[in-house]
């Protein structure tokens, strides 16, 4: 027998989806700021750097706009027979999607700079570049940590990819503050040969730093995707319980979990001696005792517990 258990609070979860979802919305918001002030900045200062930071955030907007859309799919009641086993695994597809336009953006970016260096660099104009990287640096440190905090309460995956996509910006402007100073002190000195070199120079290095940030989302998301093992920290809990009963019905388990997105897929089967027996209250209550342990994951979750005598169905 088998049964699908989710204890977690019904309110609760609203509420966070609440703030998930006005976070992602406050995002869009300063992204679609950030890829103006970026392109405008980028012409007058004719860096391909500071073109490639606003390009960046204007691919993020319609990313960020894309995971609002998926977030309001996932939680809507919609299409149930459609998807009987739920659709948290929009949520990891989504981000591999967003990883790979990431990732496949800094390699275009790097091929285009690497092409610049060998044709001895380009001129820019340091003053409007210096402005722009000081408001966007302060800008996007600003609201990657406002993401890291509500995302403490929420433990979203999509938070956490649409905060590598700020901490990635914020590291771009701080790389473009660093480079252009320094180009703008060397501009009349004997090293003034390397101005031309710093704004191409940089895009291979951010793009280069860059593909970590996604590549890091894209493994994670993956490894949901292809149902692997979820970490020990999130499996010890559940093992902990199956264990204990497994001692004190001397019966053998076996423990299934996979983490798809916000959801936990628990699959725990007890092989029980054929003389044993267990009423409905008896397996009842080892169902609640695993589901309480699910409980403080803060995940919803789906427990599936089954018992049988004989190992093929274990």
């Amino acid at each position: 027998m088998s049964v699908s258990l989710d204890f977690q609070p019904y309110i609760l979860r609203v509420e966070l989806h609440m703030v998930e979802g006005k976070v992602l919305q406050i995002s869009i918001l300063a992204t679609a700021f950030f890829a103006l002030l970026g392109v405008v900045f980028g012409v007058i200062s004719e860096s391909s750097i500071i073109i490639f930071d606003g390009v960046y955030s204007l691919i993020s907007v319609g990313l960020s706009t894309l995971s609002l859309l998926v977030l309001k799919h996932i939680e809507s009641e919609k299409d149930d027979q459609r998807f009987p086993f739920g659709k948290a695994h929009f949520e990891p597809l989504l981000i591999v999607f967003k990883s790979l336009t990431l990732i496949g953006m800094c390699l275009f970016s790097a091929t285009i700079a690497v092409s610049d260096l060998m044709s001895g660099g380009r001129e820019i104009s340091p003053g409007p570049a210096i402005i722009y990287a000081i408001i966007s640096t302060v800008g996007c440190i600003l609201v990657t940590i406002y993401i890291q905090r509500k995302n403490t309460i929420c433990d979203s995956n999509l938070l956490s990819a649409e905060k590598n996509q700020w901490l990635g910006d914020s590291l771009l402007s701080l790389g473009v503050l660093l480079g252009f100073t320094a180009a703008y002190t060397l501009k009349n000195s004997d090293f003034a040969w390397i101005v031309p070199y710093a704004d191409p120079g940089m895009v291979v290095i951010a793009s280069i730093l860059f593909i970590f940030l996604p590549l890091r989302s894209f493994v994670a998301s993956s490894r949901e995707m292809l149902f692997c093992q979820v970490e020990e920290k999130l499996l010890a809990p559940i093992q902990c319980v199956a264990r204990s009963i497994s001692d004190e019905y001397g019966a053998e388990y076996k423990l299934r979990m996979i983490s798809i997105g916000r959801e936990l897929s628990i699959e725990v089967n007890f092989l029980l001696d054929p003389s044993r027996q267990l009423s409905v209250c008896d397996m009842d209550r080892v169902r609640k005792s695993i589901a309480s342990a699910a409980n403080d994951m803060n995940k919803k979750h789906w427990i599936n517990v089954s018992f049988t005598s004989s190992k093929l169905w274990l």
